[in-house]
């Protein structure tokens, strides 16, 4: 079967499944993508959801009329596709939920963020899901600013134990109204999932490809005021600050990581400045708001 080699996450992959968001790589794979049978449950799960389950070695996501995928010791994912499903729908799951259940069992930080590339170092926009994240990085991406991740951020410490933001891939997903918002259109570009209204916006050109020094992680939120507000999170409270902005922490419940996980969470909160920005429910507010943060990184 054709083989194709990619790099992301600082990790190359070889993987079966074309993956054109991906930049091409050479070099020994540390991941090994491949399409094979996999098992409807794990033998002996010491955790799970309605979709998942988890062991110490194991991971096993099985999203509906989609694929079943199998992700062992960081190292090797199994997939096995439903004649239904569609490339996008596998990638969309092998991207997201698969690699953050594998970077979490190679024990680096997954958060749920977008990150930038800033004269500070690298800056990240966390925070739940339709709240922006990848919307603020696109109007910084406007601003010439590179781009490191959308959605999913790898944090991993350096030698010194300090923080460290690994690219992803050159790509931020964007909904159509978000697209409105920058002043694109979505003519030409590719959606993310057939039945959806998300696109692909390529970034090749300002992608940052060099690990960076996590300066700052701005968790977004909204309020009912009209005005946009940015305040500072500061001592023992910046390890829940981080925790919540972790991808899938549910997926840790079962891996038997806890002590590592809470080893680089309090890391990166002694080292990042911690921020909750509260926009207005009714108006994004875009370019206040990419001003606000801006001025905020800079000081």
């Amino acid at each position: 079967m054709l083989t194709f080699t990619y790099r992301a996450y600082g990790l190359n992959i070889s993987s079966e499944i074309e993956c054109p968001e991906l930049i091409s790589a050479d070099g020994a794979p540390d991941i090994h993508v491949r399409f094979g049978r996999v098992p409807e449950q794990l033998e002996t799960p010491s955790a799970q959801g309605v979709l998942y389950q988890v062991s110490p070695q194991q991971f096993l996501l099985k999203p509906n009329h989609i694929a079943r995928f199998l992700v062992t010791n960081g190292s090797d994912v199994l997939v096995e596709r439903m004649p239904e499903a569609t490339d996008d729908d596998v990638r969309v799951f092998l991207l997201g939920s698969v690699f953050g259940a594998l970077l979490h069992q190679r024990g680096l930080l997954p958060m749920h963020a977008s990150a930038i590339e800033t004269r500070v170092g690298a800056v990240a926009f966390a925070g739940p899901v339709g709240l922006g994240k990848s919307t603020l990085a696109a109007a910084f991406h406007q601003r010439g600013y590179r781009i490191l991740a959308d959605d999913v951020c790898a944090v991993s410490l350096s030698a010194h134990a300090a923080p460290l933001v690994t690219p992803a891939y050159p790509q931020l997903n964007l909904w159509a109204d978000a697209l409105d918002k920058l002043g694109g259109r979505n003519a030409g570009l590719r959606r993310t999932r057939s039945l959806t209204k998300k696109y692909g916006l390529p970034v090749t050109p300002q992608f940052s490809t060099s690990s960076l020094p996590l300066y700052a992680v701005y968790e977004l939120g909204s309020t009912n005021t009209d005005q946009i507000s940015l305040s500072e999170v500061k001592g023992l409270a910046k390890i829940a600050f981080v925790k919540d902005n972790t991808y899938r922490l549910r997926y840790l419940k079962g891996m038997a990581r806890r002590e590592a996980y809470m080893r680089i969470v309090s890391a990166v909160a002694q080292h990042i400045r911690a921020v909750r920005v509260a926009r207005p429910d009714g108006a994004f507010m875009l370019d206040e708001l990419v001003n606000q943060v801006e001025n905020d990184f800079r000081l």
